[in-house]
């Protein structure tokens, strides 16, 4: 909760920030307590929200729910949850499925060990692992989709033990949506 304040914080003073600098015409001000939403040329399309003479963007709200979802690790050569991975899925889980406004992608990802074919097979036994745990406790399946990265988006391109325990994993990548 405390990331999450922060983050909005930050974003809202770069944005107070950005617009106290660009100079506004009269007609362009909000009155106080005001909440308008912004939109762009096509009709009910959301791009921000005001807030406290602050524009909050779809953006930024992305931002905010990507840093709530923690990554699980695997083990070598396994898609099998471990207890901590069962553990940081159930608060990811119940994230989720308390905060509504996106969608979420489970990214199965491997360390460099493998070929190809078997590192993307082994990615998506992983993102659906993940993903039948998240549909099982009670997340709808419409607000995910799953994909395998195999090894072709390393987190830490090191050649060691400690990089291929941070490759080997699966990764929330949060999206706009319900």
């Amino acid at each position: 909760m405390k990331r999450k304040m922060a983050v909005l914080l930050a974003a809202s003073a770069a944005l107070a920030l950005l617009m106290s600098s660009s100079g506004c015409r009269p007609d362009d001000t909000l009155p106080d307590g005001d909440t308008t939403i912004v939109v762009d040329e096509f009709p009910d399309t959301t791009i921000g929200v005001w807030v406290d003479d602050t524009v909050i963007t779809s953006y930024d709200l992305l931002l905010i729910h990507q840093e709530e979802l923690d990554d699980v690790y695997f083990d070598y050569d396994s898609h099998e949850l471990t207890q901590q991975a069962l553990d940081i899925l159930m608060e990811d889980a119940r994230y989720i499925m308390e905060t509504d406004g996106f969608r979420v992608l489970v990214e199965g990802h491997c360390d460099e060990r493998g070929t190809i074919d078997y590192n993307l097979a082994l990615g998506e036994h992983r993102a659906l692992a993940v993903y039948n745990y998240l549909v099982n406790y009670g997340v709808p399946a419409s607000r995910l989709d799953y994909v395998s990265y195999g090894k072709e988006r390393p987190f830490d391109i090191a050649h060691t033990e400690q990089a291929w325990a941070l490759n080997r994993r699966a990764h929330f990548r949060v999206l706009p949506g319900r």
